[in-house]
């Protein structure tokens, strides 16, 4: 397996990026099928809704997703996403956390569910990129280590925010002596 701090992403502007030289605390990795997803934007902003807390707590956020860089700049400038998404054109990260492509992805009863969720929360649904990509979300120590990994199984799967929450909590306490 790929260590995640080796993993090299692309920033909006296409520049590379290291994710070892990027995470350097606990760190929230939210991974969208594609940043299109309304479902999936809608977690983002349920995420960047909570940042303060997420920074109390001695974290960060990020989002990788195959998505495209203009998405995820408009995300972050329009839609005010407060943390930086990156673009992960290859699937190297998702690869890497074994995030899977179903084709099933668009039956799951449930994903309707969240979309239909999404909808009422006012999201609106972008260009689809990556229909068969199922979501995730990642939680990373200083080194890039995964503390938990969930890999989602319908369109917008993705973890209670309070969960992921009081995960970092805990991993954000040093170690006892």
């Amino acid at each position: 397996m790929t260590s995640l701090a080796e993993i090299t992403v692309q920033d909006t502007d296409g520049a590379d990026v290291r994710l070892g030289a990027l995470i350097a605390r606990p760190t929230i990795i939210v991974v969208p099928r594609y940043y299109g997803c309304l479902p999936c934007r809608d977690y983002l902003q349920q995420v960047s809704d909570h940042l303060d807390e997420v920074e109390a707590a001695g974290a960060a956020a990020l989002g990788i997703s195959v998505g495209a860089a203009h998405q995820a700049r408009w995300l972050m400038d329009e839609q005010g996403i407060r943390f930086p998404l990156l673009v992960d054109p290859e699937r190297r990260f998702y690869e890497a956390i074994d995030l899977q492509k179903k084709w099933w992805v668009a039956l799951n009863p449930r994903g309707w569910v969240n979309y239909a969720r999404a909808l009422a929360r006012g999201s609106r649904q972008g260009r689809i990129v990556a229909p068969n990509q199922l979501p995730g979300l990642v939680v990373v120590d200083e080194q890039v280590r995964p503390l938990s990994t969930h890999r989602g199984r319908a369109l917008g799967d993705y973890p209670p925010l309070d969960r992921v929450l009081a995960e970092l909590g805990l991993a954000s306490q040093p170690a006892p002596a």
